[in-house]
């Protein structure tokens, strides 16, 4: 069972703001004639996608094609939305969860989906997570690194954790609009590049020095890209932790103990870190993810875990059966609480 835990959509088409709500940053799709489309951000052109974005069809024959048994699809980070007005976004974000449910309906045992909520409101968030609670066909939530620059991990968001452990959803962290790129050089894409990585290991060590999990134990948070830098600063977060007690007043036992509390996709591109990964974090703690379907996603899933020298039930719960668990039980916690 070999299942993508970081594969992304888009919606074919997004609805018309209703009179009186006023968005410039509202999304549209403009359609070609070949079948594809280009997102567009207010007037701005952001980039042109194939219809596998939002085509069943066309998905499920890919995933055939590439061995893949089951998707965990959620919309591109630049639709999550907190940019927007909160009434627009409130709006947007119901709007790509109903299409998201749409897709994952077609294919019940080939895809499952992830939620979006207008984090830039919380009242709203907390309605929005209710809805996915009540309808049970979403396996869990997808929320950036930050909200307009405010950590994920703040307890801004606290309410949001608290019903996502009630209802027993997974929490998927994806980095997104980098801070600090004013200091980077080179050409705009480095800000992918080098940034969502930054953005990755900032929430991860957000989360243990704030003890997200000590206040919500049974929260099922994962971090994409590997959890980005984290591998190259744990041994020094270990040491400074043992010196120094203000490290050990917010962070209750060793940060790279506290490490192995989260899971973390395989999206890293390269077998040796991976393979640290594995070594570090162990094997439970990781799920297989190709951050597709863009060109430079991983492609291959179980011949680049084989690579990093991942064996055995290693490599079966890596590229899959940590990945079931966890889906799992985010559905069939939402259908009790539904």
């Amino acid at each position: 069972m070999i299942v993508d835990f970081h594969n992304h959509f888009l919606p074919e088409r997004f609805p018309v703001l209703p009179a009186g709500v006023t968005e410039p940053a509202w999304p549209t799709m403009r359609h070609d004639q070949g079948g594809g489309a280009t997102l567009l951000v207010g007037e701005r052109p952001f980039r042109a996608f194939e219809d596998i974005y939002w085509n069943v069809d066309r998905r499920i024959a890919a995933m055939d094609s590439d061995g893949v048994d089951l998707q965990l699809i959620s919309p591109l980070p630049e639709i999550l939305s907190y940019w927007l007005d909160p009434t627009a976004g409130a709006l947007l974000c119901s709007e790509v969860n109903r299409q998201c449910a749409a897709m994952v309906r077609q294919a019940p045992d080939r895809l499952k989906g992830l939620a979006v909520l207008p984090l830039q409101d919380i009242e709203a968030a907390l309605r929005e997570i209710e809805e996915v609670g009540r309808t049970g066909g979403l396996a869990g939530l997808f929320v950036g690194s930050n909200v307009n620059g405010v950590s994920i991990a703040s307890e801004r968001f606290d309410p949001v954790f608290a019903a996502a452990e009630r209802l027993g959803l997974v929490v998927f962290v994806h980095g997104i609009r980098p801070g600090s790129l004013e200091r980077l050089e080179g050409p705009p894409l480095m800000g992918a590049v080098i940034g969502i990585p930054q953005e990755n290991m900032l929430a991860v060590a957000s989360f243990m020095a704030r003890d997200v999990l000590g206040r919500f134990p049974g929260l099922k948070l994962v971090f994409s890209h590997g959890g980005g830098g984290l591998g190259s600063v744990l041994d020094r977060m270990d040491l400074v932790w043992s010196k120094f007690p203000a490290l050990r007043e917010g962070i209750p036992t060793p940060p790279t103990e506290y490490a192995r509390r989260f899971w973390y996709d395989t999206a890293v591109f390269g077998a040796p870190y991976l393979r640290y990964l594995v070594e570090r974090l162990g094997a439970d703690r990781l799920l297989a993810g190709t951050d597709g379907p863009t060109e430079i996603g991983q492609k291959d899933l179980l011949g680049f875990v084989a690579s990093a020298g991942v064996e055995g039930e290693a490599r079966a719960a890596i590229c899959g059966k940590n990945a079931e668990a966890l889906i799992a039980s985010a559905t069939s916690g939402a259908a009790l609480a539904a």
